[in-house]
């Protein structure tokens, strides 16, 4: 397990504990309270000023509600040469009215956010994402509702009253559900107005229904996508593509006599594939598949000069990649990459994987290779992408060639 990157990642799996991902994930509202200021470094009032005032969160996804309706754009954007900005005077406006601001996917743009989130899929081992709600007063953004995927709510500032009803049906899809709000549940199984530094976790498909605690309100919602039979099945059928009845064309003129032979011949080409398939070989391929965020290292991704022992490096992969040894090789496999290097780079490659953030110096400390050795070995991983390198001296002129 790599170490986690962020104050509140490490407080949340501390105060997690084992029995989270055992029996509580996606079963039971969870709740713990964490010391508000190690979510200092998730996100504050200066970042959601920065973004504002650059005008537009994009790759971000920016909008606002009332009443549990999104807003037409037209009311809090305006046109800037050419470019679909905020108009700020109308989003305060509109806040005032009684608008919930949210941002989806702010992981994509802010720094703490993303080192929070990339946490979050570490401790559940599942793809999230982050979202941003600000509130003021008590209003109300959405009706009762239910989200499609678990979620941890984290308050950063000012207050939030949430209700948790239960389900109604088990465990909803996109593709499958009734979210009509006339089935949410009557019982609460869960009342809490949320203080800084509270943390819940609210499993798919469980009603709740909130509102701005009568102040100030910031608070994020980490979102993680546990996989389900629907998805084994999606992956399975890829599997089986190498069966001909699978991809044969379906004949839409026979007689009903041909299409039920063709079809029962499908569904047995299908299960023949499938029953050797088990539940591991998928979370194998998924794992295989797993990679990182596009991140640049500038000057390091173009200069040829090898990263110097202070120079941080840092895994790029969210999840551990996996390392096996082939012969005198080390081969490396992330985002469906198998990447070769000799295999005296093991322990230099382990140390990393375990670090996940440290100075080249430090990296050949704990691996017991010289630094030289180690600073190459960096720069051919950044050339994979599968490391980042920063420090004090990054902006340094290109002195250095490979060898």
């Amino acid at each position: 397990m790599t170490n986690l990157a962020s104050q509140f990642g490490r407080a949340l799996s501390a105060e997690l504990g084992p029995d989270f991902s055992t029996h509580q994930v996606s079963n039971d509202v969870v709740f713990r309270h964490l010391n508000p200021s190690l979510l200092s470094d998730c996100f504050s009032w200066d970042g959601l000023n920065e973004i504002l005032s650059r005008g537009s969160a994009i790759p971000a996804d920016f909008f606002l509600c009332a009443q549990g309706k999104r807003l037409p754009v037209h009311q809090y954007k305006t046109s800037l040469d050419g470019h679909q900005v905020f108009d700020l005077p109308r989003v305060f406006a509109l806040m005032r009215s009684g608008a919930t601001l949210i941002i989806d996917s702010l992981d994509r743009i802010h720094p703490g956010v993303r080192a929070a989130t990339d946490d979050v899929m570490r401790i559940t081992g599942e793809t999230a994402a982050c979202n941003l709600f600000v509130t003021f007063d008590d209003a109300q953004a959405f009706d009762s509702h239910f989200d499609e995927v678990d979620t941890f709510v984290v308050q950063l500032l000012g207050t939030k009253h949430w209700k948790v009803h239960g389900p109604s049906e088990e465990f909803p899809l996109p593709e499958y559900g009734d979210s009509d709000p006339v089935n949410c549940p009557d019982t609460v199984l869960f009342e809490k107005t949320l203080v800084p530094g509270d943390v819940i976790h609210v499993p798919r498909g469980w009603w709740h229904t909130v509102r701005g605690g009568g102040e100030t309100s910031l608070h994020l919602t980490f979102t993680f996508t546990r996989r389900t039979g629907y998805d084994w099945l999606r992956w399975a059928l890829r599997q089986a593509l190498s069966r001909a009845e699978i991809r044969e064309s379906i004949d839409r003129t026979s007689s009903p006599e041909r299409q039920r032979a063709q079809l029962e011949g499908i569904v047995e080409a299908f299960l023949a594939e499938a029953k050797n398939l088990s539940l591991n070989d998928f979370f194998t391929a998924e794992h295989r598949a797993a990679g990182g965020r596009d991140l640049a290292s500038l000057p390091w991704d173009v200069s040829t000069a090898r990263p110097r022992e202070h120079d941080v490096v840092e895994l790029v992969p969210v999840l551990p990649p996996l390392v096996r040894t082939e012969g005198d090789q080390v081969v490396i496999t992330a985002a469906d990459q198998d990447f070769a290097l000799p295999a005296q780079h093991h322990p230099t490659i382990e140390a990393l994987i375990g670090a996940r953030r440290l100075t080249v110096a430090q990296l050949a400390a704990r691996a017991g290779a010289p630094v030289t050795a180690v600073s190459a070995l960096v720069a051919a991983l950044l050339r994979c992408q599968l490391v980042t390198v920063s420090g004090a001296d990054a902006a340094r002129e290109d002195g250095g060639h490979e060898q």
